[in-house]
């Protein structure tokens, strides 16, 4: 069995950056707790790890659980409210704000300011979809279904973002469902391409590798949606795909008789899982042949 490795896996910049800050701090400010609200990245081992550092976690919209100390906002950002109402409990604010997230956040706002009824594609209850709605404000909200738009009364002026982690063809299928529907009702149409950049080339590697493997094992965890994402992508071009966040879950039935395995990781997956996914599969090998 032949085991092929995505050319693009793993942690992106902004959870790497995010990651980095966290665990130097709570390196050097032994004396000072220091807490995420939410999870720092969609990944339990790499939260696992901050709290053996120290780092506790909150439940997002129950900040008053922290006493004092650090307030860690997660790569995925935050609405200005939650960062006001840090300040005003005292707590220190470090915002772990992936860079290319709040670049969405700020074009939300300034679409909103200049006059546009805003659409995120993305999803509505992920906390990057909430906070870029939050930054936004006023005239704006998140869906990923054409048929939430047909009951709506056209605006003069309408503006489009997406999620960070988006697959670039849905997203482009939803911006051509809203010309055909608004085209000639609205007088602007703007549309901006927010899929950042580590997401694209992810789902790049995801695309090809796809094309030259039987089975994907897209590794990852369970509540990330860069990860559902590739693993959506995988599925959808014909290789048969299974989402796991570690080793110990591979099925050896999977590869019974599969000539070759392609593996690729999330954005929030550590270099560690990915290979003990590798040895996993190079072990089942020589069992199953």
């Amino acid at each position: 069995m032949e085991i092929k490795l995505a050319k693009e896996m793993g942690f992106c910049f902004g959870v790497r950056r995010a990651i980095n800050l966290v665990e130097k701090e709570a390196k050097q400010r032994v004396d000072t707790s220091i807490t995420t609200y939410g999870a720092l990245v969609h990944n339990p081992l790499v939260v696992n790890r901050m709290e053996k550092l120290g780092v506790g976690v909150v439940e997002r919209g129950d900040m008053s659980q922290i006493t004092s100390g650090v307030i860690t906002f997660t790569a995925h950002g935050v609405t200005p409210e939650i960062i006001e109402e840090a300040k005003e409990r005292g707590f220190e604010v470090m915002d772990a704000t992936c860079p290319l997230v709040t670049i969405i956040q700020q074009a939300a706002r300034k679409m909103v300011e200049e006059g546009y009824t805003l659409i995120v594609f993305g999803d509505r209850n992920h906390p990057e979809v909430k906070g870029i709605l939050g930054w936004a404000g006023g005239d704006a909200f998140a869906t990923m279904d054409i048929n939430d738009l047909k009951e709506m009364r056209p605006p003069k002026r309408l503006g489009i973002v997406t999620q960070s982690t988006q697959i670039l063809e849905k997203f482009r299928e939803f911006v051509c469902q809203v010309h055909l529907h608004f085209l000639g009702k609205t007088k602007e149409i703007k549309v901006q391409n927010t899929i950042c950049a580590p997401t694209t080339r992810l789902q790049g590697s995801a695309h090809e590798l796809s094309q030259e493997c039987q089975v994907i094992v897209v590794i990852g965890g369970k509540q990330s949606a860069n990860t559902q994402h590739l693993a959506d992508l995988c599925q959808e071009n014909g290789a048969t795909t299974y989402k796991v966040e570690g080793a110990d879950e591979l099925n050896p039935e999977w590869f019974r008789g599969v000539a070759t395995v392609g593996v690729t990781a999330g954005a929030s997956t550590p270099d560690e899982s990915i290979q003990e996914v590798v040895r996993r599969l190079q072990a089942l090998d020589s069992t199953l042949n």
